[in-house]
């Protein structure tokens, strides 16, 4: 498994996990388009993005895509035949923001061929050469994770050699709008497992991972995804179910089909919004699986310094938790400070932590009950 990615702290792989544990904040006022009218106006903004070959390959959320992609294939090739190349991306929103052109005063029909919830994957793949199954899977914000697993599927399966996986989702006037109206969007910042936290940010990005079967890997692996499950709990729209069942049902699920038991766990990366529910809820459920070994269990969110970048955020901190294992160092939660009594777990508060996980849990939630739940173990070539 080799990685590649763009964020708001950093435009490709070495500079997001620089600024993961350097603690850089990536959350600003939002330039790209009108904020005056909402009640919060700040998030995760990429605010440079390189144009490939002179000029911006077509919208937003597939230049984020092709970043991505091109960092990645910077640090690995495919080396397969292309009918045995497949891509599978997560996203919540798809290309969205092309939609709203489309619609506008000034917007033109073709592009709408932009919104299409595959328009992105499709140019991936064309980046790629890949002519091998070409899939976009939306599950919410655990839509990167799903990514993941239905990848790690397709190699099982026989039906790909090599599969680039990962999930991207951009910030755009109708996705602020819409969490604006919910009043899910903090005016102060992201504070995960803080007592004070009032709710998240969101932010954008793309991360991609090529998986392969562990007897054709070949060159340095970052790592192996061991396990995965998705669940879903279906109680509500957007809140989450409040006793978690969905979320423990999915990490259970995961472990096995690893065939590893809570024990096994090193690590904990958090899906951690920073919202009042969220936090407790999954705090809850990460003290039923762990059980006795709860509190010695490191556990952190990335999210206070990114925001919530949706689609992409679970293929980041899978890729984060890789980069912990290979580099030795666990970033800290970025915004906690006084720990609510509720969270009552080991947060790696203020500073990263010198540490090495071998199997990591990342977990993952999303708006309409979306559960996943991913185990991955650290790399060796």
């Amino acid at each position: 498994m080799a990685a590649g990615a763009i964020t708001p702290i950093g435009g490709d792989l070495d500079a997001f996990w620089s600024g993961l544990v350097t603690g850089t904040d990536g959350i600003s006022r939002i330039e790209r388009f009108p904020v005056d009218d909402l009640r919060v106006g700040r998030g995760g903004e990429i605010k440079k993005l390189k144009a490939r070959g002179g000029r911006a390959p077509g919208c937003r959320a597939s230049q984020l895509l092709l970043a991505a992609a091109d960092d990645l294939l910077a640090r690995a090739p495919l080396e397969a035949p292309a009918d045995r190349i497949g891509v599978v991306v997560g996203t919540a929103l798809g290309g969205v923001e092309e939609l709203e052109r489309a619609l506008g005063s000034d917007g033109r029909l073709r592009q709408a061929a932009g919104a299409l919830y595959d328009a992105p994957a499709h140019a991936l793949a064309r980046r790629l050469g890949a002519r091998g199954p070409v899939l976009t899977v939306s599950t919410a914000c655990a839509s990167g994770a799903t990514a993941l697993g239905v990848a790690a599927d397709l190699l099982r399966a026989g039906q790909a050699d090599r599969v680039v996986a990962g999930g991207y989702d951009i910030l755009c006037r109708f996705v602020m709008r819409g969490f604006d109206a919910l009043r899910a969007l903090t005016r102060e910042r992201v504070r995960p497992f803080d007592r004070r936290r009032s709710g998240l940010l969101l932010g954008e990005g793309a991360a991609l991972v090529l998986l392969a079967r562990d007897r054709d890997a070949c060159g340095q692996r970052l790592g192996r995804l061991l396990g995965h499950a998705s669940t879903s709990d279906g109680t509500h729209l957007t809140a989450p179910d409040p006793d978690g069942r969905g979320l423990d049902v999915a990490i259970r699920s995961a472990l096995e089909s690893a065939g590893l038991a809570p024990s096994d766990i090193d690590f904990v990366s958090a899906h951690g919004t920073g919202t009042p529910l969220n936090d407790r809820i999954e705090t809850a459920v990460l003290k039923r699986v762990l059980g006795a070994r709860a509190g010695a269990v490191p556990v952190n969110s990335i999210k206070g310094g990114l925001g919530h970048t949706m689609g992409a955020a679970a293929a980041l901190e899978a890729i984060m938790c890789l980069l912990a294992s290979r580099e030795g160092v666990i970033p800290h939660t970025l915004g906690l400070e006084e720990r609510d009594p509720a969270c009552d777990l080991d947060y790696v508060i203020a500073a990263p932590r010198a540490a090495r996980p071998r199997v990591s849990l990342s977990t993952s939630q999303g708006f309409g009950g979306c559960n996943a739940a991913l185990l991955l173990e650290g790399g060796a070539s």
